[in-house]
């Protein structure tokens, strides 16, 4: 069987400022330029000649086939092409899917990028610039990766974006330990503050200023509450223009061809599998059983432990998900959790921060010791972990926990259901005048949860203060409640 290894890597931002709108590069651009660079980070540019599957993370961008145009630019016209779902598991998916197909000698030479310039796009379009960059949408039918269940989509329409839900989990892990709602704030807002330090010392963050827990807890003019406690640094940051690359070779390959072996970082395993699709269902709400059973099978193939572990990136859109994260994956809080920064301050294009933390991790696995990245896409949803070594010391698998996963599904409350519920977990949602409305998790006396809402101007002063969690209440029909 034939061995794997990322053999050269690169990010590549394009900083406000740096260049005119009217100059600024593209999506397909920037994704071809990280890939020139990854030719030269692994000492052997032909090798981008010789690309024979090139899997691109999906994203905001209109491309029908992203891949193929990235391959005209590079010079491997004859690659196949693949576009995974827009998820944050997608690069490290992509990943794995080359690996493999590398081990089983199915290919030799694969190229995994992904970036967005929705920074420059968003800018464009209110100053009435029409992009230079490329738009054509890309000739033929990419490989299709990944993707999510129409019940999970229709559910956002109920709870509202990514923010919201992950608001709520983090209200049920502050309740089920115990912690005061400032406690609760000030603990994440540490966690975050560490996060923002990793990101000003990243050299491809889009942020560079550290900002310290009071600037990122408390709303400002520039900082203001998005779904409490969650400010706007506590939110992902996807409106930026950054790329990223990944060049994975067989390594005899990568041998002949020059590079240099201790440029090689190689995949061990990439382990993966999903929570209930719908929020709703979910058993606990700040429990992730799948994520404990990726971990636990990762470690198991690997032949590592956690503390065995020298370098870690967790996926972190919110600080909900890395509290979790954590602690599925025997990781303290206080220990460093991330090379690049996180969402919220190094920023990533939507559906490639992983892209991202992957360049992160070979470089820092390239000077010794186990590496583990994490990778998140949905509400806490779908899960992979990849672990990471300087030598090949097991045969690489791409595994599906799926069949072992407990996940232990609730039932949902019908929609128009009416009548005596508790509150699982609340959040206030803002918009740009203020408080809008409390959103909550609610359990009836079946043990099925539901959402409710309501505008009362009490029950959001009394979520905010001490928090509403385990507060008996009505629901109405109309979904709305009273507490």
């Amino acid at each position: 069987m034939a061995v794997a290894a990322i053999v050269g890597v690169a990010q590549v931002l394009q900083r406000p400022g740096s260049v005119d709108l009217t100059e600024a590069r593209g999506p397909v651009e920037l994704m071809a330029q990280a890939a020139s660079e990854a030719g030269r980070d692994a000492g052997a540019t032909s090798l981008l000649r010789r690309v024979e599957w090139l899997g691109v993370a999906g994203g905001w961008f209109r491309y029908r086939n992203p891949g193929q145009l990235v391959a005209s630019l590079i010079g491997c016209d004859g690659a196949r092409t693949a576009l995974s779902s827009v998820s944050g598991t997608g690069p490290q998916e992509m990943l794995a899917v080359a690996a493999q197909r590398i081990c089983r000698g199915d290919l030799d030479v694969a190229l995994v990028v992904g970036g967005e310039a929705r920074w420059s796009h968003q800018r464009m379009k209110r100053s009435g610039v029409e992009p230079r960059w490329t738009t054509s949408l890309g000739e033929g039918d990419p490989e299709k990766l990944g993707g999510f269940p129409e019940e999970m989509i229709q559910e956002t329409l109920v709870v509202g974006p990514p923010a919201h839900g992950y608001a709520l989990i983090d209200d049920s892990l502050r309740s089920s330990a115990g912690e005061t709602v400032d406690e609760h704030r000030d603990r994440i807002a540490g966690l975050w503050a560490r996060f923002s330090v990793a990101a000003s010392r990243n050299p491809f963050s889009w942020q560079t200023k550290a900002l310290s827990a009071a600037e990122i807890r408390e709303p400002s003019p520039q900082n203001r509450m998005i779904a409490f406690p969650y400010t706007k640094a506590m939110v992902a940051n996807n409106t930026v223009d950054m790329a990223s690359a990944l060049l994975v070779c067989n390594v005899d390959v990568a041998l002949n061809a020059g590079v240099p072996a201790d440029r090689m970082v190689f995949p061990l395993v990439v382990a993966s599998a999903h929570e209930t699709w719908k929020l709703a269902n979910r058993d606990v709400l700040h429990r992730c059983p799948s994520l404990e059973t990726v971990g636990d099978t990762a470690y198991r193939h690997a032949g590592v432990r956690p503390e065995q572990i020298s370098h870690v990136e967790l996926y972190s859109c919110f600080p909900s998900i890395v509290e979790i994260s954590s602690a599925a994956l025997g990781f303290s809080e206080e220990r460093d959790l991330t090379l690049t920064g996180g969402l919220g301050f190094a920023g990533a294009p939507v559906g490639n921060a992983v892209g991202h933390s992957l360049a992160a991790m070979v470089g820092a696995v390239r000077s010794g010791g186990y590496g583990l990245v994490h990778a998140n896409g949905g509400v806490a949803t779908k899960h992979s972990v990849g672990i990471f070594s300087d030598s090949p010391s097991v045969p690489f698998e791409r595994v599906d926990c799926q069949d072992t996963a407990e996940l232990r599904a609730r039932s949902e409350l019908p929609a128009d259901f009416a009548g005596p519920v508790v509150v699982e977990a609340a959040t206030v949602i803002f918009d740009r005048q203020g408080p809008s409305h409390l959103l909550c998790s609610v359990i009836g006396a079946d043990a099925a949860r539901g959402w409710a809402k309501t505008a009362e101007p009490d029950a959001i002063a009394l979520a905010m203060a001490q928090g509403v969690a385990g507060v008996e209440a009505q629901r109405h029909g109309d979904a709305t409640l009273s507490l």
